[in-house]
């Protein structure tokens, strides 16, 4: 009896084993299988962090582009050339800050030094008030205000003088550009091989047409009045007159070009030559080199002061 009980705590003995060992193995299948999905979540989210890395590495360089493209520097160059002459009478002046840009080129006239006086007390007052500009301001708001207060200037240092200035003030906005000219400068966009004029400025020849459209003058009389590029405004006269100016702002495109010229500069090349030598592609300072030198190896013994500015966008 002994024995029968002794095998049947053998047996039980045994199937407790069993037991066990099959329990134990069920803990071992279900740890492999949470080892296994451990692995598998570790290696999605190593591939999330590197798809999330990569996409914000590629955010990071279109953002920095886009900033780029947005604080745009302007590809500039002006030149001044004294001519024939005995006194350097046209100036120049910029300001730029983020991507805006105001530029200005005068020409003065008037015996001895009054045309330089003219000239530069124009370019200093524009650069001095661009220091103030808000740019919550519209440029005609500006253009107002600087227009009027250099003629007032002009007429303060020159006391009494016979002289004056002819000017043309550009404001670029990115790729959008505003204009006013008072007296005669010429203003183009170099597009495509192409020079589009803009203005010539405040010249009889665009009087003329105003006053015959509006019936104030025949055609016959508009026939008979020769010096049609005669300017009819400029900076330094006693009864203040408001600048020639854009209604609404120009959208530029990329790689254009914008080009300021006086008269001294447009009596002495052509467009067409203008368009070949801007064609070339060199930088803007060199394009403006190389225009100042075509029209001095002309050898015109007349040779006005020469003044331009080229600006790329």
């Amino acid at each position: 009896m002994v024995n029968a009980f002794n095998k049947q705590l053998e047996k039980s003995h045994r199937n407790r084993e069993n037991v066990i060992d099959i329990f134990m193995e069920n803990i071992m299948g279900i740890s492999k299988k949470n080892k296994g999905k451990t692995d598998m979540g570790t290696a999605f989210w190593m591939a999330l962090i590197l798809i999330l890395t990569a996409f914000f590495i590629l955010s990071w360089r279109v953002y920095t582009w886009i900033k780029e493209e947005k604080i745009r520097i302007y590809d500039i160059g002006a030149l001044l050339d004294i001519g024939k002459r005995q006194v350097q009478a046209n100036a120049y002046g910029f300001k730029q800050e983020k991507d805006r840009l105001m530029a200005i080129l005068s020409a003065g006239e008037g015996k001895e030094y009054t045309g330089k006086v003219a000239a530069l007390t124009t370019v200093r007052t524009f650069t001095k008030l661009y220091n103030r500009y808000d740019n919550n301001q519209s440029s005609r708001y500006f253009f107002d205000i600087a227009f009027e207060t250099a003629n007032m200037n002009v007429l303060n240092a020159l006391r009494g003088e016979n002289g004056r200035a002819y000017a043309a003030c550009l404001m670029l906005r990115g790729n959008l550009l505003s204009y006013a000219i008072m007296g005669h400068i010429n203003i183009y966009i170099f597009r495509r091989k192409e020079l589009i004029l803009l203005s010539k400025g405040q010249i009889m020849e665009e009087l003329i047409k105003e006053k015959v459209n509006k019936g104030l003058l025949s055609k016959e009389a508009a026939r008979r009045i020769s010096d049609t590029d005669k300017a009819y405004n400029c900076i330094g006269r006693d009864d203040y007159m408001k600048p020639l100016m854009t209604k609404e702002e120009i959208r530029l495109k990329k790689k254009d070009m914008v080009v300021i010229t006086t008269t001294g500069v447009e009596k002495n090349i052509s467009v067409r030559e203008l368009e070949i030598i801007i064609s070339r592609k060199h930088n803007c300072k060199g394009t403006a080199k190389e225009i100042i030198e075509t029209i001095k190896k002309k050898n015109n013994e007349d040779l006005d002061n020469l003044g331009l500015i080229i600006i790329g966008i």
